[in-house]
């Protein structure tokens, strides 16, 4: 029995000859031409597995010895995980929002990207975030976003940005006290992956895996949990 087609998944194949001592096939639905019958690349399962040690720590080039394959191809997988579970709380009504913004590295070490954060203190949900500059720009991105809540009042610590941008009628405290459950929240994005640790040789290359990174720590480890992806691999 002739392997179906893997490009239209057609059953349809009839042997074409061979190619480097290797049996041809050809589909007669879409003309497609193959030798290889068996999957390319790894089994979903490693990629998945890749993925949740990515999420508990680990730095992709170590993910790589382990699975034996190139830190860009775990950087791919990791990405289009990333890609597939992007989501943010849909908004609603908040009593306090926490903001709060972080640093990190982009490229090199003397080259600063600032993670700008909205935690809603009432469900515990790291409700947005928008990576840029320390700048009002940047932060008049998030809080467009945010405008949409209903919130009662924003606490903020004392950078100069808030009350330069902050919208009018907009309620907000600044003071440090009242974002400690952000710092904290912090603290775990710090521990749980190794990109954003402060004393790394890790360097993201791209903000566009940064964002895809601060939504697996939203949806996996602050707004849900892993065990849903950990009972997969069972």
């Amino acid at each position: 029995m002739n392997p179906n087609c893997p490009k239209c998944k057609s059953s349809q194949t009839v042997k074409n000859g061979f190619l480097c001592n290797r049996q041809r096939y050809k589909c007669k639905e879409c003309g497609h031409q193959f030798t290889r019958t068996t999957p390319r690349g790894k089994p979903m399962r490693d990629k998945l597995l890749a993925t949740i040690l990515y999420m508990h720590g680990l730095s992709l080039n170590a993910i790589a010895r382990l699975f034996n394959v190139s830190a860009p191809a775990v950087l791919k997988w990791v990405r289009n995980f990333a890609r597939e579970n992007y989501e943010k709380p849909k908004p609603g009504s908040a009593v306090v929002m926490e903001v709060d913004e972080m640093w990190h590295y982009l490229q090199k070490k003397n080259n600063k990207l600032w993670i700008w954060k909205a935690y809603c203190r009432d469900t515990g949900q790291l409700v947005d975030w928008e990576c840029g500059d320390r700048d009002g720009r940047t932060f008049r991105r998030l809080m467009k976003r945010l405008l949409r809540w209903d919130v009662e009042i924003y606490c903020v610590d004392h950078w100069k940005v808030y009350p330069k941008e902050m919208p009018a009628g907009c309620r907000y405290l600044q003071s440090k006290a009242e974002t400690v459950a952000l710092e904290r929240n912090n603290s775990r994005q710090r521990h749980w992956f190794a990109r954003f640790r402060r004393k790394s040789i890790v360097v993201s290359k791209s903000k566009e895996m940064v964002d895809l990174t601060m939504a697996l720590f939203a949806k996996f480890h602050v707004n849900g949990s892993m065990m849903k992806l950990l009972s997969l691999l069972s």
